[in-house]
């Protein structure tokens, strides 16, 4: 009997070891596959684009980006809100240098608070006065009082003298106030300290389109320019912070100015195009970013104009195998690596061997682990191995102003497929076109009708075929089709 209740027993221990045993490995598969599973199966899209688009070398050509000439700074003026302005001086797109002045505030009203402080102070002046002689005669009556009467004297004394000092601070207050009360008076009016051209007025105020309260005044300064472009979140890895750069003029093919990518602003563009972002297939979202290029020279510039820009590979551009930007390159304990995407169109980290580092442009070398084919992503913290992949070539474009791509890249201002522009995010080459992107053909009406820029800036030439009629249809037609398919959004 002892027996069978002793196999009994090992029999519920061997159970319940097992049953543990499953729950452990239940634990383990969840921590091991299913989370990550879970986790590559909610995971957002992610853009990829093959590593010859991101150097640069899927067609032997450059991305370009639309850009303008702007001002290397505003500077920008806001008023004293416990001030009246009774007058403004200058207008918008006035030019001003150091010492013009820009407008005043209300002197009267100053000088009435001016005055009523001045009064102020002289009767704290006056209390203090008052207080003085009371100290005096407490302290002559205390010298004649009994030894029973000195304490109080003392509490009185001491209450005085308190009084005396709360008086004397606010007559530094006073004076405090009273000083800078002068000061604004004598600096009632408002001087420019940089030279440039009034931008805006803000005379009753008001928000921008972030609500931000908007500047009484700003003023584009006009010593130094710098080219503004914008780029999307796809290419956005293809740029870096000093990285050389050419900029192309729409006019004159044979015009560009060199520089370096200055600024890379990290908070999408704010634009009235969908809040700064492009609307791909399946509601994916692609944000905008503005860069500015410093110029080493600005002979030939115009505020206002519009130029393309391209980064200047250099000699990096000749190298034999792939120099990948460093952005694109991540490391942990295991070594370096970079997110592409597998044959199954998933996520993964694939390890990469770092050959040479041109600190210059800041570019690694790939000795294996990678090929031109390859697609990869721009790391960032919300990736996850298994999680699906976009091509960024392969989203529909949205027609952008006056030729920017989705990527913000351009296509040198022609349409394609009756409005649709080029999908792959960078300068394409056409038929009856050269090398630099530059048509070869007679500028005709249909090609550059829809260009804000045809009557004005091609009429001119010898050849060119653009009539005043044919343009303004063309636009008008333009015109309806944009009508049209904002309708139908």
């Amino acid at each position: 009997m002892r027996h069978k209740k002793v196999n009994k027993r090992k029999v519920l221990l061997i159970v319940l070891g097992c049953v543990a045993a499953l729950a452990v490995a239940a634990v383990c598969l969840w921590f091991f596959w299913l989370k990550d599973y879970l986790a590559a199966s909610q995971a957002a899209p992610v853009y990829v684009n093959t590593v010859a688009s991101i150097t640069g070398m899927d067609a032997g050509t450059t991305p370009r980006y639309a850009g303008v000439v702007e001002p290397q700074e505003t500077y920008e003026i806001k008023r004293d809100e416990s001030k009246t302005v009774a007058e403004i001086l200058v207008a918008e797109g006035d030019q001003v240098s150091p010492g013009t002045p820009l407008f005043r505030y209300d002197t009267e009203e100053m000088q009435l608070t001016l005055d009523q402080a001045e009064l102020d102070l002289e009767g704290i002046a006056n209390q203090i006065t008052t207080l003085e002689d009371q100290l005096d005669d407490l302290e002559d009556e205390k010298d004649d009082a009994s030894e029973d009467e000195q304490y109080a004297y003392t509490v009185q004394i001491q209450a005085v003298e308190l009084q005396i000092k709360n008086q004397e601070y606010n007559s530094s207050v006073k004076k405090s106030e009273i000083d800078k009360l002068k000061e604004d008076l004598a600096n009632a009016e408002v001087y420019a300290d940089v030279e440039g051209t009034v931008k805006e007025i803000n005379e009753n105020g008001g928000t921008d389109s972030m609500g931000q309260p908007l500047p009484f005044m700003s003023i584009l300064s006009s010593g130094q320019f710098r080219v503004k472009g914008t780029i999307s979140e796809l290419n956005l890895g293809s740029l870096y912070q000093g990285q050389a750069a050419i900029v192309h003029s729409r006019v004159d093919p044979q015009m560009s100015w060199t520089g370096m990518v200055d600024v890379i602003e990290m908070e999408p563009t704010n634009d009235q195009n969908n809040n700064g972002y492009y609307i791909g297939d399946a509601g994916q979202r692609s944000s905008r970013y503005n860069f500015y290029v410093t110029l080493d020279s600005l002979e030939g510039l115009i505020l206002g104009q519009h130029v393309y820009i391209e980064p200047d590979l250099g000699p990096a551009a000749q190298r034999e195998g792939i120099w990948l930007p460093a952005s694109y390159i991540a490391h942990d304990d295991l070594g370096s690596f970079v997110w592409a995407a597998g044959e199954d169109d998933k996520l993964e980290m694939r390890l990469i061997t770092l050959g040479d580092y041109d600190g210059e442009n800041d570019l690694y070398q790939i000795q294996s682990g990678l090929a031109m084919e390859d697609r990869i992503a721009y790391p960032s913290e919300e990736l996850v191995e298994g999680g699906p992949v976009v091509d960024a070539g392969s989203t529909d474009s949205a027609a952008g102003e006056e030729g920017v791509l989705e990527d913000g890249s351009v296509d040198d201002g022609m349409m394609v497929d009756d409005g649709f522009y080029a999908e792959d995010g960078s300068y394409e080459e056409y038929e009856n076109y050269d090398a630099d992107g530059y048509s070869t053909d007679d500028y005709a009406a249909d090609d550059y009708a829809t260009d804000d820029y045809a009557l004005e800036e091609y009429a001119e030439d010898g050849d060119a075929a653009v009539s005043q009629t044919a343009g303004q249809a063309r636009m008008e037609s333009y015109a309806a089709w944009t009508q049209d398919s904002e309708g139908s959004l």
